[in-house]
């Protein structure tokens, strides 16, 4: 199981011509082998969903959540993309944990 990364901030994807680029490493592929998605709801977005929750709070917790931030916050993503504040991130998980109690 991978752990979080300490220190991580703000989630920040775009796209352009040579294709998307991200801050969020690809460390978990579970769904989707050809790579991260966003602005809808399928196997990309799922993936970077779970890897971008792989690096606040470690794979395990991930698991339990990642489909919930996909439609939460990934299939919302403009297709441009954006960023996703990591305050916005760690106020959802929070949320989700205080649910699962």
């Amino acid at each position: 199981m991978k752990p979080a990364i300490q220190g991580f901030g703000d989630v920040v994807c775009s796209r352009n011509s040579s294709g998307i680029k991200t801050n969020v490493p690809q460390r978990i592929i579970c769904h989707s082998p050809d790579g991260f998605e966003w602005g809808y709801g399928g196997s990309g977005p799922a993936d970077f969903a779970l890897n971008i929750l792989s690096v606040y709070i470690g794979e395990e917790e991930a698991n339990m959540y990642y489909q919930d931030f996909k439609w939460n916050f990934i299939a919302l993503l403009h297709r441009d993309g954006g960023v996703i504040e990591k305050k916005h991130i760690m106020d959802w998980i929070k949320e989700k944990r205080l649910e699962n109690q």
